[in-house]
């Protein structure tokens, strides 16, 4: 069974990663920079199959409220004030993230209609393994032995778009398999807001 991710980074920067997972534990990873999300979409159709769950580092979901803050980005900067920065309001984000983000989910959920979606952050994943900023270019050998770590072997990318949908495709495994419980889009919502799901039921898998 595979799970895959992707980190929508922009022309020529969008990370696709797709893990290999049998008896119920990792056993190898391969990743890719590829230039569009066209090219995302087809590079993760072609691993995921009829029983994947995919990792996405973009916003599975939208909120009616203020700036677009969702309950999930409010308890994430408030569990994680050092690096509370790296949690932004929805209406701040940039294009890519966002757009083709939701793009490739869409296009996903239309192929395999029950494919499990996860949203993933992976600078505040990388806090919580790690206990360390985010900086691949100045920290990469770290940074992949972190991943590695959580994956159960060896793995190695030369970019930090790479290493992002790598980490999500991990949690796409995590949330899966029932490792990770918390489900942070099951958070209440407050009062004169709401969350709007355009790809449909999505996830937000934690660690506890």
């Amino acid at each position: 069974m595979n799970f895959i991710g992707y980190d929508p980074g922009g022309n020529n920067k969008h990370g696709v990663a797709a893990l290999t997972v049998k008896k119920g534990k990792p056993i190898s990873a391969e990743s890719a920079l590829v230039k569009t999300a066209e090219e995302a979409i087809f590079w993760l159709s072609k691993r995921g199959g009829q029983r994947a769950a995919i990792g996405v580092d973009t916003l599975t979901c939208w909120s009616t409220g203020p700036s677009g803050w969702r309950p999930a980005d409010r308890w994430l900067q408030e569990r994680y004030p050092e690096v509370r920065g790296s949690v932004t309001s929805s209406n701040s984000l940039y294009g890519s993230m966002s757009i083709n983000g939701m793009a490739t989910l869409i296009a996903m959920r239309r192929a395999v209609p029950g494919l499990t979606i996860t949203e993933t952050h992976p600078k505040v994943l990388h806090w919580h393994m790690a206990r360390r900023r985010y900086d691949f270019d100045t920290n990469r050998k770290s940074m992949l032995e972190t991943l590695s770590a959580g994956l159960g072997f060896q793995f190695s990318c030369e970019s930090d778009h790479e290493w992002d949908a790598a980490l999500s495709a991990l949690a796409a495994f995590y949330g899966a398999s029932g490792t990770w419980k918390h489900d942070l889009h099951c958070l209440p919502t407050t009062a004169g807001e709401r969350l709007i799901a355009p790809c449909g039921e999505t996830k937000y898998f934690w660690p506890e």
